[in-house]
């Protein structure tokens, strides 16, 4: 399992070490980027976006990713 160490304000992991969270270093979101310029497998979010989901899940909330 890798550890990666980015600050983020938004933090809700789905598995381990691997979740959603607020992305500030990011330009852009969606699209191709995944392509050229990924994560290393959680979910980058826009802050506003990051925000109002953790604002709206609770704990243990199943999460599916396809």
């Amino acid at each position: 399992m890798q550890s990666y160490d980015s600050k983020v304000k938004y933090w809700m992991p789905f598995n381990c070490n691997v979740g959603l969270h607020d992305a500030p270093w990011r330009s852009s979101f969606g699209g191709q980027i995944y392509k050229s310029n990924g994560s290393h497998g959680c979910l980058n979010l826009p802050s506003a976006n990051a925000a109002k989901i953790y604002k709206n899940v609770d704990k243990n909330t199943p999460v599916i990713i396809y």
